[in-house]
């Protein structure tokens, strides 16, 4: 078994169904903040933008990796 599929497995013990991700996304979202000093709560779009960047960037990073010649 390689690194590749290792990974794989591992990932599909982790994995969130949609309707769990959703209800995590919408508390994130929902909390208000707790400081009169603290910036205002970011808005559902940055979330919405952030976690489908960041989702990218982890997708991308389990492709394998090319040797050096």
């Amino acid at each position: 078994m390689s690194l590749d599929d290792d990974i794989a497995a591992w990932a599909a013990t982790v994995r969130l169904t949609d309707a769990d991700a959703d209800a995590i996304f919408q508390r994130i979202v929902a909390t208000p903040v707790r400081s009169a000093t603290a910036t205002p709560s970011l808005a559902p779009s940055w979330w919405r933008s952030f976690n489908a960047g960041f989702a990218a960037r982890m997708v991308a990073s389990t492709s394998p990796a090319r040797r050096a010649a």
